[in-house]
């Protein structure tokens, strides 16, 4: 899925600047067309519209009802949409220009697999995002010996905005001390949602197995709409059995560390080898798995999350709240890795 680090608020400063013409879509038709997505789809939506915070919904809404009826340029309404949409304090949710769900990254981030000294490893991973699954996966393989026979290592996950589980799911086996509990998920069913699924199923590049799960959430979404689907159990992992080496990992993270990564953060500091250590996270992984509707005068798309984390539901939500970690390093950013090098030794 897309990565958080695309959606943040920088977006919409770039995104803006493209639409300084004036305005060629009705702004209240663009913004009715934003709100009944929001309503219909977005899985955080009944647990950010309670009974308590109605009200306050509706004035919010009203007021840019009347922002968007006054708006006279495409910048100006983007504005208004995109003003709308902070209500619900979710980084998941974006505008994004006209194309973004086929564009791709052509520059590659600093991803490496690289030897500090004789006793340690260092892994940088700035992506979770699925392009980079396979690139992540090789270098692991060509590195596997050399992981094996050094007792620390370093995972850097600062500035990682997120993308896909999948992504780093073959770190695990250097990680893991025992069985690994992960939250489980659930979909809100939507007709949207589930076209947008089988929309996913049918592209070329999804494999058999994506394809059947997809599939399988689609049909079940539209057995019952309106209602969240899937299971509220968490899901205990099995595990190989675990290696000597590395026997001390560091995995670090800073504010900008989101989404997926918070993922890997949770799953990772279950095991008795892990230590993680920064600042705190950003705090955006409750909701995921985004889904793209396009905009009324095909422009602009809205991402919105249709998958809930059973953690909301439990009373154990990240969002806007973040992952502390285990050791929060001394000195500037810049020296975390040298901090940590020298803290595995100690």
């Amino acid at each position: 899925m897309p990565e958080i680090r695309q959606l943040l608020l920088c977006t919409a400063a770039i995104f803006f600047c493209a639409g300084l013409s004036a305005q060629r879509c009705s702004c209240t038709k663009n913004l009715d067309f934003t709100i009944n997505k929001v309503e219909h789809n977005y899985a955080g939506f009944r647990d950010k519209v309670t009974t308590e915070t109605r009200a306050s919904y509706q004035a919010h809404t009203d007021s840019f009802r009347i922002k968007a009826a006054a708006s006279t340029s495409d910048t100006a309404c983007r504005r208004v949409l995109y003003s709308w949409l902070r209500w619900f304090k979710d980084g998941h949710i974006s505008m994004r220009p006209y194309g973004s769900s086929q564009m791709v990254t052509e520059t590659l981030p600093p991803f490496a697999c690289t030897e500090l000294d004789s006793q340690t490893m260092l892994l940088t991973l700035p992506s979770m995002s699925n392009v980079y699954k396979t690139l992540v996966d090789s270098m692991l393989r060509a590195n596997d010996a050399i992981l094996r026979s050094k007792p620390f290592f370093i995972i850097d996950c600062r500035n990682n905005g997120g993308g896909s589980d999948n992504t780093w799911a073959s770190i695990k086996p250097y990680l893991v001390t025992q069985a690994v509990v992960t939250d489980g998920r659930q979909y809100w069913a939507s007709e949207d949602n589930a076209q947008f699924l089988l929309d996913m199923a049918g592209k070329k590049e999804t494999n058999k197995k994506n394809r059947k799960y997809l599939k399988s959430i689609a049909a079940e979404m539209k057995k019952h709409p309106g209602t969240f689907i899937g299971t509220m159990d968490a899901r205990r992992e099995r595990t190989n059995v675990p290696l000597p080496n590395p026997h001390k990992v560091v995995v670090l993270v800073n504010k900008f560390s989101a989404s997926s990564t918070e993922n890997l953060v949770l799953w990772a500091r279950q095991s008795k080898k892990v230590t993680i250590m920064g600042s705190q996270t950003a705090g955006v992984a409750d909701y995921g798995n985004l889904s793209v509707a396009v905009g009324p005068c095909r422009d602009w798309e809205l991402w919105l999350p249709m998958m809930r984390s059973n953690r909301v539901a439990d009373g154990r939500g990240i969002d806007n709240v973040g992952l502390q970690p285990d050791i929060q390093p001394e000195g500037q950013e810049s020296t975390w890795v040298e901090y940590a090098r020298k803290w595995m030794k100690l």
